[in-house]
C-alpha cells in the first residue's frame, strides 16, 4: 500500500522503493552530449519533475508515460522547485489505480447536476434535443465525467474536463444577466458542448496520455464530428451551424487552434468564458501547487510570466485546494 505522496516530499528527502505513475519521460543530452532523462511523475497529489543523470541510467529500465513505476533517489531543489534524482526505476505490475490519478476535488455528481439542470431548462427545443441526445447517452455521459480537460495545461486531471465545463458555465450565465440580448440557450450549449471532443481526445488512466485519433485530429474537429451526429434530424441547419461556430471558434485565434475566429456575439463571449477558467486554473493551480512557499513561481510558459504568491494567502496554502 502506497504510504509516501508527493505533497509530503521534502528537500534532502531520499526514497527508497517508492511508487509514483510516469507523466513524461523523454531522453535528452547536455551541452557536452552526455545522456540523460527527463521524467515526471505523479500521484493523486500533484507531480514532481525529475532528472535520471548518465551514471545512474543502468540502474533505471525503459518506461513509458501512464507506468507506475518504484524509484530509489534524492529530493533536490532547482530553481526554487523540488526536483527528484533518480537513481533507480522499474515498472511495477500491482498497484492500486487510486493512488496515481490527480483528480478533481469538488464533487462530481454535484457539477454534472449542473450540466442536467441547465439541459432541462433549455427553451429552444432543437437546442435541448441536441444535449439531450448526447447527455442522455451513458457510456457518453460516464466518460465525460472522468475526462481530463487536457493533456498538462490546465483541469489536466480527471474530471477536469466536468470542472472546466461548469466554471465556463458559471461565467457565461453570469455573463447573459450583463448582455440579456445574446442567445442564451445558444451560449449555454456552447459553454456545455465546447470541450467534449477532448472525451475522445484523451486517455485517463494512472496519468493523462492523447490518444492517436487526439493527435491526428484534435479535440475541436472530434468535437464538432461528434454534435453533427447526435444533431436532432429538425434542426435548422442555420441553428447548427451556429452552434458548431461556438465550438469552431472557442479558441478565439487561429494560432491557438480554432480554424475560424469567433464571429457571433455568443462566440466572443464563450471565448472570454473559456480564457477565464482555464488561464485562473493555470494560475491558481501554479501558486497553491505541493504547498511551495518560494515568492514567485516558476515562468508559466502558456501565462507568459513568473506568479507572485503574496504573503496575504499564506492563511491558505496548506488547505484542501480543490484542483
Amino acid at each position: 500500500m502506497k504510504q509516501l505522496f508527493i505533497q509530503d516530499l521534502k528537500k534532502g528527502d531520499t526514497i527508497f522503493g517508492e511508487s509514483f505513475a510516469v507523466k513524461y519521460y523523454k531522453r535528452s543530452a547536455t551541452r557536452n552530449n552526455k545522456p540523460f532523462i527527463d521524467i515526471e511523475l505523479a500521484d493523486k497529489t500533484g507531480t514532481i519533475r525529475g532528472k535520471i543523470w548518465s551514471d545512474d541510467m543502468a540502474n533505471c529500465k525503459e518506461v513509458v508515460p501512464g507506468d507506475v513505476v518504484s524509484v530509489n533517489g534524492t529530493i533536490e531543489e532547482f530553481q526554487g522547485r523540488l526536483q527528484l534524482r533518480l537513481t533507480n526505476l522499474s515498472k511495477l505490475r500491482d498497484f492500486n489505480l487510486e493512488d496515481y490519478q490527480t483528480r478533481s476535488r469538488n464533487d462530481i455528481d454535484k457539477m454534472f447536476a449542473e450540466i442536467t439542470d441547465t439541459i432541462k431548462n433549455i427553451k429552444n427545443p432543437h437546442i435541448k434535443s441536441l444535449l439531450s441526445n448526447i447527455f442522455d447517452d451513458a457510456k457518453f455521459a460516464e466518460d465525460f465525467r472522468n475526462a481530463s480537460a487536457a493533456y498538462t495545461v490546465h483541469h489536466s486531471y480527471l474530471g477536469g474536463l466536468l470542472e472546466h465545463t461548469t466554471e465556463v458555465l458559471a461565467i457565461a450565465k453570469t455573463l447573459i444577466k450583463r448582455f440579456p440580448k445574446l442567445n442564451k440557450d445558444v451560449l449555454f450549449s456552447g459553454a456545455i458542448l465546447h470541450d467534449i471532443g477532448k472525451v475522445f481526445e484523451f486517455e485517463v488512466g494512472t496519468t493523462v496520455t492523447i490518444r492517436t485519433e487526439g493527435k491526428l485530429l484534435g479535440h475541436i474537429f472530434l468535437g464538432t464530428e461528434y454534435i453533427k451526429n447526435k444533431a436532432p434530424k429538425d434542426i435548422p441547419a442555420d441553428l447548427l451551424n451556429e452552434i458548431l461556430h461556438l465550438i469552431l471558434s472557442h479558441h478565439g485565434e487561429l494560432q491557438f487552434g480554432s480554424p475560424v475566429v469567433p464571429m457571433t456575439g455568443e462566440a466572443v463571449a464563450l471565448n472570454m468564458c473559456d480564457k477565464t477558467s482555464s488561464q485562473t486554473n493555470m494560475a491558481y493551480r501554479s501558486i497553491f501547487e505541493n504547498n511551495a512557499t518560494e515568492e514567485f513561481t516558476e515562468y508559466h510558459r502558456q501565462l507568459g510570466t513568473e506568479l507572485y504568491r503574496s504573503p496575504y494567502q499564506n492563511d491558505l496554502m496548506n488547505e484542501d485546494i480543490p484542483f
